[in-house]
């Protein structure tokens, strides 16, 4: 649309230009007399046929052909669950890979806690894990590059409306982009439609867990978009308003089983289910580990991101990556960039470390392959352990 409208000035313009002659004509007094202005006298008219000027032909003028430049490619950096707590904001949790997360034109993670002060809010339902950071955990967030978080998730509720507030007005004090959560409904499903170099990208967050509260189809918990099934058709209007207003779109997904290396089938259902409605990527969250890559049509998904700064990150659960997707004329691709979370504070993996990150994918991907540099590509014969 941008490069039509371009066109469509500079053929006005051809036309405004294209050997149009204005004639000045001479004012008349009352009295019939000439009238000239010092600047515009003119002689009078002759009808010598010796004296006539030749008329004048006043060649056309065609407007040049405009070409538009291609864009320059960007890169979006996604990473995984990240949660403030057990004073993991005094351990620098982001700062050995501040390089790695200042890379992505747009750097974004899932922001899985209430970000407020301790005398704010209260949980509004029982529950085994509460996360509650403090704000001065964002200014790590700031400093680290980050540019933006997903808020569509089991947790940005846990001390109630109050607190969420209190998060995002602390994410906007911020300069913080947010998506996925809001002080109404209808902000909470607002896409993030954000201009990155010459490209506009429209990022949506939902939560997909829990559901079991919304069987009645009432929505009582409003501050968070929901992918749960009562609440699909409301998703699938902000997915829809996202591809309407972005050259790219992102689906980010929190739900799935946790500690489980496969999707969860209703996972993939939804999965697919944003692929034919036309988003470019989808990329999930929820089990802390990282699971495997597929595609669906031309729709790129990565199953789960695993954990992030995340405090309770060990083992297998420390094995994590930043998605990056790089956008260009050629189309949107992948590219994996390993990481290790242990206890949540992040570091380069090492290279026995960057190797096992890259085959765990490998291993539970379907229809892609990782190159040892972190490229995807597309392998119909790549079949791993989820089928």
């Amino acid at each position: 649309m941008r490069t039509c409208c371009g066109v469509i000035v500079v053929a006005l313009v051809a036309a405004a230009c294209s050997g149009a002659v204005v004639v000045e004509e001479s004012s008349s007094d009352s009295e019939g007399s000439s009238v000239e202005s010092s600047s515009t006298a003119r002689a009078a008219p002759t009808t010598d046929p010796s004296t006539t000027a030749p008329p004048t032909t006043v060649p056309s003028t065609t407007a040049a052909p405009t070409t538009v430049p291609p864009r320059s490619p960007v890169v979006l950096g996604f990473a995984g669950d990240s949660a403030f707590t057990n004073g993991l904001e005094t351990r620098d949790p982001f700062g050995q890979i501040t390089d790695l997360l200042s890379r992505p034109d747009f750097m974004v993670i899932n922001l899985e806690t209430a970000v407020a002060d301790p005398n704010v809010g209260s949980p509004p339902v029982a529950k085994q894990f509460l996360f509650r950071s403090p704000p001065a955990a964002l200014d790590l967030v700031v400093a680290a590059g980050i540019d933006g978080v997903t808020l569509g998730n089991n947790h940005a509720l846990d001390f109630g409306a109050a607190a969420l507030e209190q998060t995002l007005d602390e994410l906007d004090a911020r300069g913080i982009a947010r998506v996925g959560a809001g002080r109404t409904e209808q902000e909470a499903y607002e896409p993030l439609i954000v201009d990155v170099g010459d490209w506009t990208i429209g990022i949506v967050s939902f939560s997909r867990v829990p559901c079991d509260w919304s069987a009645s189809g009432e929505n009582v918990r409003p501050q968070i978009a929901w992918a749960c099934p009562p609440f699909q058709d409301q998703a699938d209007a902000t997915v829809l308003r996202a591809i309407e207003q972005s050259d790219v779109t992102i689906v980010a997904v929190h739900g799935g089983e946790e500690g489980v290396l496969c999707p969860s089938d209703f996972m993939v259902e939804l999965e697919e289910h944003w692929a034919e409605l036309g988003a470019d990527v989808v990329i999930d969250g929820h089990p802390h580990v990282l699971q495997g890559l597929t595609t669906y049509g031309e729709t790129l998904v990565a199953h789960s991101t695993g954990n992030f700064a995340f405090p309770p990150a060990r083992g297998i659960s420390a094995n994590s990556a930043i998605i990056e997707v790089l956008v260009s004329e050629g189309g949107v691709e992948l590219r994996i960039v390993p990481v290790r979370a242990d206890g949540g504070v992040l570091r380069p993996p090492t290279d026995d470390q960057r190797v096992e990150i890259i085959d765990q994918m490998n291993r539970y991907s379907r229809g892609v392959l990782v190159e040892p540099d972190g490229s995807v590509t597309v392998d119909s014969e790549a079949v791993g352990d989820c089928g």
